[in-house]
């Protein structure tokens, strides 16, 4: 019985780490995963997808990229930042200059509250040397 509780609670754990594949080059992979974030404060919850860049060189990039769909092209959607040789960073729930989060959806069940599909768009590397 404790063995069958063990690879439940190992099965659901690698599943809440599950990211998938959005955008892979030579040079970076961008992936995302859903996840639920609780603003305690607020009293709210709100469905987030988290996103993770991995630079896979031995070089330094600049990673420019828009939040969302094409239409939804903004300033205040533009996520830029410095990616060192073989840095992951990740998306989380916390706050952080660096938004690597996209709203999806709010915590509601009901069907009047749609969620958003993941989408980034004009993704670019810049080498710094």
């Amino acid at each position: 019985m404790l063995l069958l509780i063990f690879f439940l609670t190992l099965n659901f754990t690698n599943f809440d780490n599950q990211w998938e594949t959005y955008f892979e080059n030579k040079n970076i992979k961008i992936s995302y995963k859903d996840t639920l974030c609780d603003e305690i404060q607020n009293g709210f919850s709100f469905y987030y997808y988290l996103i993770k860049i991995e630079n896979k060189t031995d070089e330094t990039f600049v990673i420019n990229f828009f939040l969302g769909e094409e239409k939804d092209k903004k300033e205040e959607n533009k996520v830029a930042f410095v990616l060192n040789p073989y840095e992951i960073k990740s998306g989380s729930c916390k706050y952080n200059p660096t938004q690597l989060k996209l709203f999806k959806s709010e915590n509601k069940s009901n069907k009047s509250n749609p969620s958003k599909t993941f989408s980034l768009n004009n993704i670019s590397t810049i080498e710094v040397y």
